[in-house]
């Protein structure tokens, strides 16, 4: 039986026309070698499974073939070294060790280092200077999946080329020529499904291409084979979903869904493939971003009807949403509430838009503005029930339902007047207790006083004053003014520090400032440095607020007087400074350190 080798190595390149999809590093490369400048340190770094080593190794052979000549065996002038397994210091003198001696057939002698990013500092440090000084027959290819890894020190030593990722069109393409070498008929849809689950990979997609045929058992490679064996949602799921949304059919949305779950599939695989497809609804908007589009050109025109039946702004917005539901799916403690209420959102957005399309000369009201009623009059009340307690007009005013329209618009108006009018208290004093008084003035009538605004006192508003606004809110303030004395002042000084949350240490400098009455209202603090300052001024309101309620008097406010002196002190530090600063206080410390035989730590 003859050996199996799979496809990700039967059909590597040997060439640099074979290497699909960085056409701009293997024409460079080639022009090099050609014109005999070549760099003795290259490095290409990219995505994994995208061509990094195979362009080496064709690199190693091609240096030898144009300098020395083709037909001979260049296997030994090449030496590979992989970095994840050999990345110690030890590993890297044994190679330059090697690089001293000349190759005995050809020019040079290559060597490739994969994964250089896995060597240690101290191998990067024991390689920089025969990398920076190499000898004359030496090259020097690395290669790398994790450029910023690479020491900055290396990399100005190196001649970079960056790999990109392989798109799903030139991925696709590649894998119907080993498809057709294989032997095996693929539908271009299923190849096209299996490039995108490659993710830009070239040697992953060969790998899934080889499970796929042996699932085909010899028969066609189909779509359904190919998403059944992947795990791959329909891309009809999402463009059914997409409907349901663009349409607000909650119920479609929610057995969606539902469906989505009982076929086995993740969810947060849906949500992210719907946000994929949601983007290329929104490039399939605009001709100039439908290049950028990684569709098959059998569904272009699915995506184009999708993208005229939604907005821009709805599409950005559900993109955005979905984004952020992939985001937040590992963390939700419900996943599959989770997709479910960002689906219903999105679904209300997209029926409020096509409300709004559908009446484009309509014109949302301000919320904040009143009306004026000027096509029908104010109805009035009975006499009877002008006269009436309060409780039985409120009364009589909530058990009638058929209130005119135009009624209830000039409530809301007097309203919004009685609101607007309230005057801004006063920062210094506490939050007072404030009565508004409603006066209506109306001729035969007096005023009604009222503790608040009240829509059965409206009702009995004529038409003429209703049109003339004659409503006013009255502010009265219960000012306290009860007497303070010094005792009492102390007294209640100590109450309020105590019931303050504030940090304790602040609170215990707090305590010893002593508060002095003058002039009947103004209380003095006397602080003895900033920080004291600094500290009272952060909680001084609260503390006035406080004091006015205990001692029952809103005249009251704090006035802070600092001491001059104290904040040029000298600071001590050192062991020796706060002794002599003792020692001023004390001058019997040096013969009790003389006494006990004491040293100063």
């Amino acid at each position: 039986m003859e050996q199996y080798v799979v496809s990700a190595r039967k059909y590597r390149p040997d060439a640099f026309e074979a290497v699909v999809g960085q056409s701009h590093v293997t024409d460079t490369l080639e022009h090099e070698v050609s014109s005999g400048h070549i760099a003795q340190a290259i490095l290409f770094t990219g995505p994994r499974g995208v061509g990094k080593t195979t362009c080496a190794r064709i690199l190693a052979h091609r240096i030898n073939e144009v300098h020395t000549g083709p037909g001979q065996d260049y296997s030994f002038n090449m030496f590979e070294l992989d970095a994840a397994s050999n990345n110690s210091v030890e590993d890297i003198r044994r190679l330059i060790d090697q690089v001293r001696f000349a190759p005995q057939v050809g020019k040079y002698k290559v060597y490739i280092i994969d994964e250089v990013h896995m060597l240690s500092s101290q191998a990067f440090n024991a390689f920089l200077k025969t990398l920076e000084e190499p000898p004359a027959h030496a090259v020097f290819i690395l290669a790398t999946t994790e450029k910023h890894k690479v020491l900055p020190t290396i990399l100005s030593r190196c001649q970079v080329f960056d790999f990109k990722r392989i798109t799903v069109q030139d991925i696709a393409s590649h894998l119907a020529v080993i498809a057709k070498k294989e032997g095996v008929e693929a539908e271009p849809d299923a190849l096209h499904v299996i490039a995108e689950k490659a993710d830009g990979a070239l040697r992953d997609s060969l790998s899934i291409f080889d499970r796929m045929a042996a699932a085909s058992q010899g028969k066609k490679l189909t779509l359904s084979l190919v998403r059944d064996n992947l795990q791959v949602l329909d891309r009809e799921v999402y463009f059914k979903v997409l409907d349901h949304l663009l349409q607000g059919d909650t119920s479609a949305l929610l057995f969606a869904v539902n469906d989505v779950v009982n076929r086995g599939f993740d969810l947060h695989h849906f949500i992210g493939g719907l946000a994929s497809h949601t983007r290329e609804v929104l490039l399939c908007h605009h001709p100039a971003t439908m290049p950028l589009m990684d569709v098959p050109e059998s569904d272009i025109q699915r995506y184009a009807d999708q993208a005229s039946a939604a907005s821009m702004a709805w599409l950005a917005r559900a993109l955005a949403q979905l984004s952020e539901a992939d985001i937040k799916y590992q963390s939700s403690a419900n996943p599959r509430l989770h997709v479910e209420v960002t689906l219903l959102t999105l679904a209300g957005a997209a029926k409020v838009e096509g409300g709004e399309k559908k009446k484009p000369n309509q014109q949302a009201e301000p919320v904040l503005a009143t009306k004026e009623p000027q096509a029908e009059p104010i109805p009035t009340l009975p006499e009877s029930a002008g006269n009436a307690e309060p409780e039985a007009i409120k009364e009589a005013s909530t058990t009638d339902s058929s209130m005119p329209v135009v009624a209830v618009e000039a409530i809301e108006s007097v309203e919004s007047i009685a609101v607007e009018s309230i005057p801004v208290e006063s920062e210094e004093l506490p939050t007072p207790v404030v009565t508004e008084v409603v006066k209506v003035k109306s001729p035969g009538k007096k005023p009604r006083r009222a503790s608040g605004f009240s829509i059965s006192a409206a009702l009995t508003l004529s038409a003429d004053d209703a049109d003339k606004k004659q409503v006013e809110v009255v502010e009265e303030r219960k000012m306290r003014n009860a007497a303070v004395d010094q005792e009492a002042l102390g007294n209640a000084w100590i109450n309020v520090l105590a019931s303050m949350k504030e940090a304790k240490l602040s609170m215990a400098s707090l305590k010893a400032v002593s508060p002095i009455l003058f002039n009947a209202t103004d209380i003095r603090l006397s602080v003895e440095n900033q920080i004291q300052l600094d500290f009272i001024e952060e909680v001084k309101d609260t503390l006035t607020i406080r004091l006015r309620d205990a001692l029952g008097n809103d005249a009251l406010k704090l006035v802070l007087i600092k001491e001059g002196g104290s904040d040029n002190a000298k600071i001590v530090y050192s062991p020796e400074e706060r002794f002599q600063f003792l020692l001023e206080k004390n001058q019997h410390l040096t013969a009790f350190r003389s006494a006990f035989k004491l040293d100063i730590h």
